[in-house]
Formats: structure tokens, C-alpha cells, sequence
């Protein structure tokens, strides 16, 4: 059942970018509790980055604009 699967980074994959389209790609992995079930990827246009970015940066505690990641600036 999807619902009960949960996802992390795969942290020895980088995300990726397309510099003409702006997409970026960012590596999951689907657990089961802490059972590996897939590895499937987040694809976000730019505007999506962008927004998913600033959100995680407000929920984090930084209530201040925060410069795009240099993994992010080329796809400006």
C-alpha cells in the first residue's frame, strides 16, 4: 500500500538539473518502515524547485529570502 511508504534522498545520488528546461531531478528512495521498497525520482519544473525551496526554507526557520543553491543557479 503506497500510503504507508515513506521517502528519503538517495544521499550518494546529487540532484540534477536541465540548464535549457530548468528541471530538476532529485533521487528518492521508497521505504516500507526501514525496508528499501524503490527508487523513483522527484521531478520539478523550475517554478516547483523554486516554490518546494522557499517552502522548505520558511518551514525550516528562515524567514529571510535565502539565495538559490549554486546546484540551482544554473537553471536560471
Amino acid at each position: 500500500m503506497l500510503s504507508r511508504l515513506h521517502a528519503s534522498t538517495r544521499r550518494d545520488e546529487p540532484l540534477t538539473t536541465d540548464a535549457v528546461t530548468g528541471e530538476v531531478r532529485v533521487p528518492l528512495a521508497l521505504y516500507a518502515v526501514d525496508e528499501r521498497r524503490a527508487d523513483v525520482d522527484l521531478v520539478l519544473s523550475r517554478t516547483d524547485g523554486q516554490r518546494l525551496f522557499t517552502e522548505l526554507a520558511e518551514a525550516l526557520g528562515f524567514v529571510r529570502p535565502m539565495p538559490a543553491p549554486r546546484a540551482l543557479g544554473a537553471v536560471q
